[in-house]
């Protein structure tokens, strides 16, 4: 997961739908960071309910690198 801090207005959006508390927002930067990226499952449901597009969310390289 990759959080583009320039597109992020910290509205918190993205937070409401993560289920796993993956992600929270730095209220001293008034952004999205990523607590623990283990814990994200990859849904996508902050990607998709971002309105600034700011997050990306990418398969985990452990799992990529055994296709490779």
């Amino acid at each position: 997961m990759v959080i583009d801090e320039d597109k992020c207005v910290g509205c918190g959006i993205c937070v409401e739908y993560c289920h796993v508390d993956a992600i929270r927002i730095n209220e001293e930067r008034n952004v999205v960071e990523v607590v623990d990226l283990e814990s994200c499952i990859e849904c996508h449901s902050c990607q998709q309910r971002c309105p600034q597009k700011a997050i990306m969310v990418y398969p985990q390289i452990e799992e990529v690198l055994p296709e490779l």
